[in-house]
């Protein structure tokens, strides 16, 4: 039996929400992301040997943090209409100061790491 590889993820966790179109109609991905109640514009897609990630940044404030987001998938065969998964989101916190990182007291970077639940199918662009 051949499987179709999957080109629509539907993703939800604690606080995301994200639709990740691996192919638009202009045969480049297209995502639409949200992470605590903030639209993420400018996310990007890869594929790379743990899956999918898509990374993307949450917010900035300048001499203090910058937010990022990266949800890893998995690339997902579909015999059916879909198939569920489960993958990941990290978002990194950059604690950062106007004098360099030297000016930072304890851990530069704070992790929080949040489990992802997703369906995934195959749509035609």
């Amino acid at each position: 039996m051949a499987f179709e590889a999957a080109t629509h993820y539907d993703v939800v966790g604690a606080g995301i929400r994200a639709v990740v179109d691996t192919s638009g109609i202009a045969g480049l991905p297209v995502v639409s992301m949200n992470v605590d109640g903030r639209t993420i514009d400018g996310a990007t897609v890869a594929s790379g040997p743990e899956g999918l990630t898509v990374d993307g940044v949450v917010g900035e404030i300048l001499d203090k943090e910058t937010v990022l987001v990266r949800l890893v998938l998995p690339r997902v065969n579909v015999a059916g209409e879909e198939e569920l998964f489960a993958g990941l989101a990290l978002l990194t916190t950059a604690r950062t100061s106007i004098g360099g990182p030297g000016l930072v007291q304890g851990a530069i970077h704070l992790y929080d790491v949040r489990p992802l639940a997703g369906v995934a199918s195959v749509v035609e662009s």
